[in-house]
């Protein structure tokens, strides 16, 4: 099982990073939550127990047949405190690595516009 702690649903993946997801199996999409920039840090304490908490309780309703995985990404200060505890719990956690492409548009009246697209690489541990 690979549980997707982001802001972006597998459904919105490209073929190439969701076959690099099949050896975990089953996606489970768990949206990052938001943290407010003015919240204090026991505000992001509580988000972060109840994200970690979440993850606990669906692996452990999971079979365990297949391995699994975290994918953690987004607010910087939640995924630090969210990763740490995973890997405290000794899950593997991940980040999807990608090449940004550039190709820019040109106008009609001869002006570019610059434009990219992201391709997913792989995946990378924390």
């Amino acid at each position: 099982m690979l549980i997707n702690v982001t802001n972006r649903p597998h459904t919105d993946w490209s073929p190439e990073q969701l076959a690099a997801a099949e050896q975990y199996g089953e996606i489970v999409d768990f949206p990052m939550p938001a943290l407010p920039a003015d919240a204090p840090d026991e505000e992001a304490d509580r988000i972060t127990a109840l994200v970690v908490r979440r993850i606990l309780r669906r692996l452990a309703d999971a079979d365990g047949a297949e391995p699994s995985a975290v994918i953690c990404q987004g607010d910087f200060v939640l995924v630090f405190r969210i990763v740490t505890l995973l890997k405290k719990e000794g899950l593997k956690v991940l980040v999807p690595t990608f090449t940004r492409v550039t190709k820019p548009t040109l106008r009609p009246d001869g002006t570019t516009v610059p434009g990219y697209r992201f391709e997913f690489v792989r995946f990378r541990s924390y």
